[in-house]
């Protein structure tokens, strides 16, 4: 269900600027993303539990400025038991019910998954797909009225949607160096990854919805991801005692 719903919104999100060949303004992807987010708050229960929502918005801005990053970011958790999380183009990011039981609330984790998430924000990842036509064939889906074809279809049109490896490994390194910068203990993305690994061991990647699967997680993946783990620690602690020695120095 939750696939072809997230289809959905945005595939109607993005017929409001036609099919590709022109990069979006800032402006404009932030409008798709608002557009988007509304319809799928539409649809599927927003969590009210203020603690969970305390919770994810403190991590996600805290992320934010420690990073110095300008979208527009909301976070929100929905209440789905599938495991997933996703942002959508312009700022709005996503965490399942699902995916915070699993992470039982660790903050570091959920720092790591949600600075994900921002790093596809910030690279502009969809907008990049939209602009070199990879994700022209989810136009396909609408009527010459704006209406939507059947969810087979918007499934079919998502997955071309889905990121490259290349802007998987550029998001987990942006989960890794925003979470460090902004005090969290980015080694908690490879304790993720572990957990995501044991649910499909264990029978229940079923429960791994697709933004979460669009590339395994191969032991190439996580050793990558541990490598810039190191490189992060180590260049980030030296432009700080870079600071510190000039600051002694004025």
């Amino acid at each position: 269900m939750f696939k072809s719903l997230f289809a959905a919104v945005l595939v109607m999100a993005l017929a409001t600027v036609g099919c590709g060949g022109k990069v979006w303004s800032k402006e404009e992807e932030i409008r798709i993303g608002r557009d988007a987010a509304a319809r799928l708050e539409s649809q599927v229960q927003v969590s009210k539990n203020p603690t969970d929502n305390t919770l994810v918005e403190k991590i996600g801005q805290k992320l934010a400025i420690a990073n110095g990053l300008k979208w527009p970011f909301t976070f929100k958790v929905l209440e789905l038991r599938e495991v997933n999380a996703f942002s959508l183009p312009g700022g709005p990011v996503y965490i399942t019910r699902g995916l915070l039981d699993l992470t039982e609330g660790d903050e570091d984790e959920l720092a790591t998954v949600i600075g994900h998430e921002m790093g596809h924000t910030e690279k502009r990842h969809i907008n990049q797909m939209y602009t070199k036509g990879l994700a022209a064939d989810i136009f396909i889906v609408f009527a010459t009225h704006g209406a939507v074809y059947d969810a087979a279809r918007i499934v079919q049109a998502l997955g071309e949607m889905r990121f490259s490896r290349d802007n998987e490994y550029e998001a987990d390194r942006c989960g890794i160096l925003y979470s460090y910068k902004a005090g969290y203990n980015p080694n908690a993305m490879i304790s993720f990854f572990q957990k995501m690994k044991k649910l499909e061991k264990g029978g229940k990647g079923d429960i791994v919805q697709n933004n979460l699967r669009t590339h395994p997680l191969t032991d190439a993946r996580i050793e990558a991801a541990k490598k810039e783990i190191a490189r992060v620690i180590h260049s980030v602690n030296m432009q700080l005692a870079i600071k510190a020695a000039e600051g002694r120095k004025n």
